[in-house]
């Protein structure tokens, strides 16, 4: 009897790239310490006569599809692992240096995109990237004529992007040498239609529908020998060399605007009589621009800008060539407005790297698709490091990475994000999407376009905020991060978001500290969808936690969900299958540390700690309160422990 009550989980066996090390580095780093909440769940396991030990997952399920990511194959052997997963994450952040924490950060986590069916050179010890000898001047010599009249520091700074777009373009081409000219234009022209959304679907017949269906599916089965021949790594190296070169020429160009120098223009034609520009130049790796301290208008798709400051405005475009592109933009100063009418810009890299730098100011980002830190086949990084900013995006957007990684980070400032589908933290096949906020209180919005036509009428997909996403049952899904340092901030998403995941995915949200509000209705807040990952973590601050369904700590068809809020008087509101809820083999937590809190639910007969049979065997749902005087309207009580009649469901109030 008690065999089955041991969770059985779809996993194949750990293949490709020193399946053996790599166990042995997750089990050395990840097996959560000694602690409080580990004795209360063992207590609370022991009223349902099961171990720690017995929360497993087995691995001889289903098939492993060859985009598996080896370290999620290594946390679902073992689900609880998650929690110090996220440890090492936070843990990276505070021992990194201020300029680490904005340039290399992304790039430490990009290690986890360790593929068993793709290559993957990335190699954390190269980290530290080699310097660029700026002495020999490569720009310069062969441009000389044109920049021979610039200051030092502008000089040298063009000469050092200019060699890092050269590396990056060239690492990211090497990614691709196992693949023919056809099969590239193939991934480029057919991968993003897998991920875009038709708002019109809402309105097309079920046939209509299937076909649509249908065909993406066949078209996505078409690519997978293409994308199984990637160099992912090599893909993370050549947007690093980028990042790398942009972050050692900063400081001296910051250093050289402090006495606003006088700077005397190279160029003033009719079409630039508006705009306050010191340089235009065209070059092999395209259009390179220097704009002063006044107000410039931007157009076009350059490879460099470098702006000085003033309230600027771009209205960029994605680069037209077929060939592998990469851009930077750094403005030092202003309250800018990033706007296109087009997809791929702002720190977008596809088929190359691409990276903003904003310096100062408060900013205003209007964009489309594949923008704000997005990396498709590619890198893309927009750091932001000062000012009260906002953010609009559609899909695929504000950190989100496939074949590659995204990254938005934020370094200040009381900050709006606001996007559809795909955004704040998502990764997707072969990819990690990382949002960081490191300051101010900040909203987070997803949803509100995209109808989720097959379950609901009036609800809309969100897949964001801490999400990961795979393509069930053929592709294997990647890693989404997000992380708020400080601040009391407002979440909001619909169906699938904030620290959730479908199909092999590991989506995670953590939150450091202030009071804060987590609204969504289905499979968010901790919920882990059809053999998965997914956590939500707030580690301080009196929280209100709302969602109708499949959320706060629920994991469902083979699947692992964990809430763990550390401290404060939170408040959890829902109505089913929630609160420390497992469904279909599925394994969810709720855990609470600390504070005096409210639990409140529709139905008591799925909640607050539900575990029941499916498929022969059992389900697991635990929700554990660690101290403080607690409220309930369902299954439990203060001061006590329960079991529910769903048999494998359990709740410790301590």
């Amino acid at each position: 009897m008690i065999r089955t009550l041991k969770i059985i989980l779809a996993l194949s066996l750990l293949i490709g790239f020193n399946s053996l090390s790599f166990s042995q580095e997750l089990s050395d780093t990840l097996h959560p310490q000694n602690s409080q909440l580990e004795e209360t769940l063992s207590d609370a396991l022991k009223c349902i006569k099961m171990t720690p030990q017995d929360l497993i997952f087995r691995n001889d399920y289903v098939d492993m599809d060859s985009f598996r990511l080896e370290l999620i194959d290594g946390i679902m052997r073992h689900p609880l692992d998650i929690v110090s997963f996220n440890s090492n994450l936070r843990s990276n952040w505070g021992k990194a240096s201020p300029e680490d924490r904005r340039y290399s950060l992304p790039f430490t986590w990009a290690k986890y995109l360790k593929i068993r069916g793709i290559k993957s050179s990335f190699d954390e010890s190269k980290l530290a990237c080699q310097d660029i000898d700026l002495k020999n001047n490569q720009f310069t010599r062969e441009y000389g004529k044109s920049v021979k009249t610039l200051s030092e520091p502008l000089r040298n700074a063009l000469s050092c992007l200019y060699i890092g777009i050269i590396t990056s373009n060239s690492k990211t081409e090497k990614a691709f040498n196992g693949l023919t000219v056809g099969e590239i234009s193939c991934l480029r022209d057919s991968f993003p239609i897998i991920l875009l959304e038709d708002i019109n679907d809402e309105f097309k017949t079920p046939e209509e529908l299937d076909a649509q269906s249908n065909y993406e599916e066949k078209l996505t089965k078409n690519m997978i020998p293409y994308l199984s021949k990637l160099d992912a790594g090599m893909i993370v190296e050549g947007g690093r060399e980028l990042a790398y070169s942009t972050q050692i020429c900063l400081p001296g160009m910051l250093e050289f605007i402090k006495t606003k120098p006088q700077i005397k223009p190279l160029v003033k034609d009719k079409k630039d009589k508006e705009n306050d520009l010191i340089l235009r130049l065209q070059t092999s790796i395209g259009e390179i621009i220097i704009g002063g301290y006044g107000k410039s208008r931007y157009s076009g798709s350059p490879a460099i800008i470098i702006d000085l400051g003033g309230d600027d405005e771009y209205y960029l475009s994605k680069n037209p060539a077929s060939e592998y592109h990469s851009s930077v933009i750094i403005d030092l100063g202003g309250n800018d407005i990033y706007n296109s009418a087009s997809d791929y810009t702002y720190g977008s890299g596809f088929f190359g790297s691409g990276i903003l730098i904003d310096v100062s100011g408060d900013d205003t980002y209007l964009t489309k698709n594949f923008s704000l830190g997005s990396g498709l086949f590619g890198t893309g990084l927009l750091i932001d490091e000062q000012g009260n900013d906002k953010y609009f995006g559609d899909t695929f957007t504000m950190g989100a990475g496939s074949f590659g990684m995204g990254g938005l980070i934020d370094m200040g400032g009381s900050d709006q994000y606001s996007a559809a589908l795909y955004a704040q933290g998502f990764g997707f096949v072969g990819g990690i999407g990382v949002l960081i906020d490191s300051s101010g209180n900040d909203s987070y919005f997803a949803g509100g376009k995209y109808k989720d036509i097959l379950r609901y009428k009036d609800h809309y997909i969100s897949l964001s905020q801490g999400f990961a996403y795979g393509l069930r049952p053929i592709m294997s899904g990647g890693i989404g991060i997000l992380y708020d340092l400080s601040g009391n901030d407002l979440y909001t998403s619909d169906i699938f978001g904030q620290g959730s995941s479908y199909w092999w995915s590991l989506g995670t949200l953590m939150d450091q500290e202030g009071n804060d509000k987590y609204v969504s209705y289905q499979y968010a807040q901790g919920a882990g969808t059809h053999m998965t990952l997914g956590v939500l973590e707030d580690s301080t601050g009196d929280d209100i936690y709302i969602s109708h369904g499949v959320s706060q700590g629920c994991g469902h068809d083979l699947a692992f969900g964990l809430l763990l809020d550390r401290s404060g008087n939170d408040n959890y509101i829902t109505y089913d299958l929630s609160q420390g809820a497992g469904s279909a083999n599925g394994f969810g937590i709720l855990a609470d540390e600390a504070g005096n809190d409210g639990y409140y639910v529709g139905r008591d007969n799925n909640t607050q700690g539900f575990g029941g049979p499916r498929r022969d065997y059992g389900s697991v749902g635990i929700l554990l309160d660690i101290s403080g005087k607690d409220r309930y309207n369902g299954n439990g009580k203060d001061s006590t422990w329960w079991t529910t009649p769903s048999k494998w469901g359990v709740g410790i109030d301590k």
